[in-house]
């Protein structure tokens, strides 16, 4: 997830989430949904020692009256446990991922809803303004989802800190305003985006394009002022699906997530690096599942990813999902990966086979109480002499509260 999102203290994102939880407790079971997970991870580091770490997630939804929706989300990634005393003090990173309050206005064959928002707010690129608005099921690619249930990668984010209005119709479409600002390269920048998203017979789309431009703080003889640098850039984001889930459908997503305007001398408007896209076409056969994955990626939204690690290359997914064993109820697979270390499409034709990576991925999840136990196991079978290293396996629990 974005690493910018760490923008509250410590104390404030603790302050939010007792909040929540009293909420629930005042208001009753009945206006509360939310979900809470934790996963071990182990595996080795970069010199090969044994490493053991947890993450923990939490995300709550609080329905005031039908008309205010509170909604928190954060996430605790803690340190290496076997390199620290765990009856002493774990290092732990804190990130409060969205704190957001959306009200909500129904009128005539519309519905208007005004939110404010901190952290990542449904940034296009993730189904969650989807699946929120028109409660369709999750459609993102599985290659990005964590183990927590959800997708982690958005085209480019809307965060840090902003608001939204968003007109759905009485069919399913719906249109949004947003406005953020943020830091982006230790610049401070706001940002200006439109949205439509609509459901229809044979495609379902989610579409955004946006502008942002730096905010400079300056002045003369000491005072402070607030001005709008000209360096304005131009991007956009689209996700798709066309077809039948059912049988046979086209995943599709492409972003530009900078467009220089108005570009100095010798700087390119448009770089290579700056393009996302993921083509995904999916088959179904019965109870079996089957996903080739076609992606480039910015490197930071490939960080502590599970099943992708590299920015550019290809996947190709098998699973089957209802299998009963027992009393259990089995999804199980595995990913085929092929990337390169560092590659991207600007250095695509310098890669050599000592860059490649070629990954097995395992899975597997069941319906356990009234949650999902789920485990993961991954090798890069390119890296004979050091396998221990790319080694990793994670086991996982997240309950619906």
């Amino acid at each position: 997830m974005c690493k910018n999102r760490s923008f509250v203290t410590k104390r404030g994102a603790i302050l939010a989430l007792v909040m929540a939880f009293t909420c629930s407790i005042v208001f009753g079971q009945n206006h509360f949904s939310g979900f809470a997970g934790i996963a071990g991870n182990m595996g080795a580091d970069d010199d090969g020692k044994f490493q053991l770490t947890t993450d923990a997630f939490f995300a709550g939804q609080f329905d005031l009256l039908g008309v205010v929706l509170l909604r928190a989300e954060a996430t605790v990634r803690t340190s290496n446990l076997v390199s620290s005393d765990v009856f002493d003090t774990v290092p732990a990173s804190f990130t409060l991922d969205e704190l957001s309050i959306t009200a909500r206005f129904p009128c005539c064959h519309a519905t208007r809803y005004l939110s404010v928002f901190a952290g990542e707010y449904e940034s296009i690129g993730s189904d969650l303004f989807l699946r929120r608005h028109f409660g369709i099921l999750p459609i993102d690619s599985i290659i990005t989802k964590t183990w927590a249930g959800r997708s982690d990668t958005s085209i480019y984010p809307f965060s840090t800190l902003g608001a939204s209005y968003v007109l759905k119709l009485k069919t399913p479409q719906a249109f949004g305003f947003y406005f953020y600002t943020g830091k982006r390269n230790e610049q401070q920048r706001g940002n200006v985006d439109l949205r439509f998203a609509g459901i229809f017979p044979v495609v379902t789309v989610d579409f955004s394009v946006g502008v942002g431009f730096p905010i400079t703080a300056g002045g003369s003889e000491g005072e402070k002022s607030l001005s709008l640098n000209r360096r304005t850039e131009f991007h956009t984001g689209l996700s798709s699906i066309i077809g039948n889930p059912h049988t046979a459908s086209l995943f599709l997503q492409f972003g530009i997530t900078k467009v220089i305007l108005d570009p100095e001398e010798n700087e390119k408007a448009l770089r290579l690096s700056d393009l996302y896209f993921l083509l995904e076409p999916r088959f179904k056969a019965d109870f079996m599942n089957f996903h080739f994955t076609l992606f480039n990626m910015p490197h930071q939204l490939t960080e502590d990813r599970f099943f992708i690690t590299n920015p550019l290359g290809c996947n190709l997914a098998i699973f089957a999902e209802n299998i009963y064993a027992s009393i259990f109820n089995l999804t199980f697979g595995a990913h085929l990966t092929i990337s390169a270390q560092g590659a991207t499409l600007e250095n695509f034709n310098d890669i050599s086979t000592q860059d490649l990576s070629f990954r097995l991925t395992p899975f597997a999840e069941t319906p356990i109480g009234n949650g999902t136990l789920m485990t993961r196991f991954t090798m890069d079978f390119m890296k004979f002499t050091e396998i221990h290293k790319s080694m990793k396996f994670t086991l996982g629990y997240r309950a619906r509260l």
